[in-house]
C-alpha cells in the first residue's frame, strides 16, 4: 500500500473491523495489545471509563514509565475519550496509586 493510500485510509471511517476489549489497569502501567484479528491497521481507540474506584479516574500515556502524575492524560472515570492511534504506536493505560481500574477499548480499523 503507498503512503498516500494509507493516510487516505486513516482518515476514512472504520470499515473493516472492530473489536471492544475489557482492560484491568493498577497503578503500574499496563500496555495494551491490539486485539484485532485480520491484520488491519487500527484507525482509532474509544476508551470507556467503567470504573467503580474512589479517585478521580484512570490515565493513558505512550511510555511505559507512566503514572497518574507523569506522562499520563486522565480518562475520568464514567467519560469515554477518542484516541487517533494507530497499531504502530504503543499505549499504556495506568490507575490511581493502590486502586485498580476499569476500562473497555474500543477498536476500529
Amino acid at each position: 500500500m503507498s503512503e498516500i493510500a494509507y493516510l487516505l485510509r486513516l482518515l476514512a471511517p472504520g470499515d473493516k473491523e472492530a473489536k471492544v476489549t475489557a482492560v484491568t489497569v493498577t497503578d503500574t502501567a499496563t500496555k495494551f495489545t491490539s486485539q484485532l484479528t485480520e491484520g488491519y491497521s487500527r484507525k482509532h481507540i474509544k476508551v470507556y471509563n467503567n470504573s467503580d474506584n474512589s479517585c478521580h479516574g484512570c490515565f493513558y500515556g505512550f511510555s511505559s514509565d507512566i503514572t497518574e502524575s507523569n506522562n499520563s492524560y486522565p480518562i475520568p472515570k464514567g467519560k469515554e475519550i477518542i484516541i487517533p492511534i494507530s497499531t504502530d504506536i504503543d499505549i499504556y493505560f495506568v490507575s490511581c496509586s493502590g486502586e485498580v481500574g476499569d476500562l473497555r477499548v474500543e477498536e476500529i480499523a
